[in-house]
């Protein structure tokens, strides 16, 4: 259970560290807007997380009790998403693109949080993963739902973390963060690792 939980955290915090939607976003209110804007799509981002760390966690105690095969399946099937989503990574690394950032001017009273739920919610991304890969991390004897919801807790932890401290030090650090070459690193460095839980993943034989 203890492995479970540093495996995610490890995983969830190499996510939260990919320089993409998420963090253009934050990085977008941060720099073109107020402080407490880019909190606000931070709020709405990890709002959408527990949204999808509770719908997939309402299945797995099916999931769990159907066959070896079945569990099996639904294995392979997140090894595969993590490998190809670190390929993607590795792709973006590659490219000049640069992240779309909408300009819609400055929002209303509530607007940035919304960006950032709907956003978070509807990004196949983000639903792929929660339901194909964190159901590995659910240990079969335990509450599912409650501990599906605590790493999803911690995953938002992280997340807060992470963009608050972005977005208290977004002044001095702007031109470090913007730089392309920093950002291509971190593709790389992000895509080898999701790679790497991919793989093994993919070469375990049990819950």
């Amino acid at each position: 259970m203890v492995s479970n939980i540093i495996t995610f955290s490890i995983l969830a915090g190499m996510l939260v560290l990919i320089p993409g939607l998420d963090f253009a976003l934050v990085l977008r209110y941060a720099t073109t807007q107020s402080r407490r804007s880019a909190l606000e799509v931070m709020v709405g981002i990890t709002s959408g997380l527990f949204v999808w760390g509770a719908f997939a966690t309402l299945g797995i105690s099916a999931i769990l009790q159907a066959s070896q095969t079945a569990f099996s399946a639904l294995r392979i099937i997140g090894a595969i998403y993590m490998v190809w989503m670190g390929i993607g990574f590795i792709r973006n690394s590659m490219s000049n693109n640069n992240a779309d950032i909408t300009q819609d001017g400055r929002s209303g009273k509530g607007k940035a949080f919304t960006n950032g739920l709907f956003s978070n919610l509807l990004n196949p991304k983000a639903g792929v993963f929660y339901l194909s890969v964190l159901p590995q991390f659910i240990p079969e004897d335990s509450n599912h739902l409650l501990f599906g919801l605590a790493l999803t807790g911690i995953h938002a932890l992280i997340t807060i973390v992470f963009f608050t401290a972005l977005i208290l030090f977004i002044n001095t650090l702007k031109e470090f963060f913007m730089r392309p070459r920093v950002i291509k690193n971190m593709e790389r460095i992000s895509g080898i690792a999701v790679i790497c839980f991919g793989a093994r993943l993919l070469l375990s034989n049990s819950h």
